[in-house]
């Protein structure tokens, strides 16, 4: 594949997986549908119960390699294993139960050729359920220096499958922290913008799966992993005169804990708020946590955030249309 406006259109696509064999081969139908790259995917499986290599293989697509660890070493060490196995100009990683419209890659790589300094590009996401539905939308920050967001909260949309990045840069930053998983992403994201300005594609290319049983549930892991980046940072954040952010932050956790049926966790959440940042708004919240199942989860399901606009609405279900059907529970 030539170069569009200088810019190589080589790039390989980790995807790091464990334990989900279905949902793994409806995220490789995505990347497998790109148009206009030349295209390299690297599966990790961690240490997977049943081995994916038999079931990927049999798709008979040479563009496909799987990589194996014999034994779990977490999802950052999965994605660092495709780094290392890469040889490409681009990298870009998507998680195992994400999808991704067909133009995701090309159209970073056009944002790329558009700001000439930049060497990492973010994208715009929507959050779906397992049936493809769309319960939120969500577009980067249209600037070219992310650091200092970064600093303060997570700015960059589709979690571990948002970002195409130089493969140099991502060796210069040392690719993902091992010591991490749930915030691996944003901390990652955080050393690119340190090292780079970036590129955005005001679009939405990537369907970010929500489910119970997704690593960002793991509440009260992510509230150590953020306690270890408010230490790791500390220093670059004095210096530029910014704070984690902590309000929505926590709000963002008590969330998801109500979503997993975490009630304790997201009422003490909820607690902190109004103890510590006096939210009194979270005192209704902390009701509906003590109210019937039932209630809880029609509440949460009447909820969705309203699309930019109908003809943009029309465009992300198209492309989300072939993923919806036939997916099953995660386990």
């Amino acid at each position: 594949m030539d170069s569009t406006a200088g810019v190589p259109a080589d790039v390989t696509v980790v995807i790091p997986t464990h334990n989900r064999r279905e949902l793994l081969h409806r995220t490789l139908r995505s990347v497998l549908a790109q148009t206009d790259v030349d295209l390299t995917v690297l599966v990790v499986d961690d240490g997977s119960v049943e081995d994916v290599t038999p079931s990927v293989e049999a798709l008979g697509d040479p563009r496909v390699t799987v990589l194996r660890h014999p034994q779990a070493r977490g999802v950052s060490a999965a994605r660092n294993t495709g780094i290392a196995h890469a040889t490409t100009t681009w990298l870009a990683f998507v998680d195992d139960d994400d999808v991704w419209a067909p133009t995701k890659l090309r159209a970073q790589l056009d944002a790329l050729g558009a700001v000439p300094d930049a060497r990492w590009a973010v994208t715009g996401a929507v959050d779906i359920d397992l049936a493809g539905r769309i319960s939120g939308w969500h577009l980067p920050l249209d600037v070219r220096d992310l650091a200092a967001p970064l600093l303060v909260r997570n700015h960059v949309p589709g979690g571990g499958s948002g970002v195409l990045a130089a493969r140099d840069l991502v060796l210069a930053v040392g690719g993902f922290d091992e010591a991490i998983s749930n915030l691996a992403d944003w901390d990652f994201y955080t050393r690119l913008a340190l090292a780079s300005p970036v590129a955005a594609s005001m679009h939405f290319h990537i369907g970010y799966l929500v489910h119970a049983q997704g690593m960002a549930h793991d509440v009260q892991r992510s509230e150590t992993e953020y306690a270890y980046l408010d230490v790791k940072y500390g220093h670059e954040r004095r210096r530029r005169g910014v704070a984690l952010e902590q309000v929505d932050w926590r709000l963002y956790l008590a969330n998801l804990a109500y979503n997993a049926d975490r009630i304790a966790t997201g009422i003490r959440l909820h607690a902190e708020l109004v103890t510590r940042y006096r939210r009194w708004r979270s005192l209704r919240t902390i009701a509906l946590g003590l109210a019937p199942k039932g209630v809880r989860h029609r509440r949460a399901a009447g909820w969705v955030s309203p699309a930019p606009s109908p003809d943009v609405e029309a465009e992300a279900r198209a492309w989300l249309a072939p993923y919806a059907a036939g997916v099953p529970t995660p386990a």
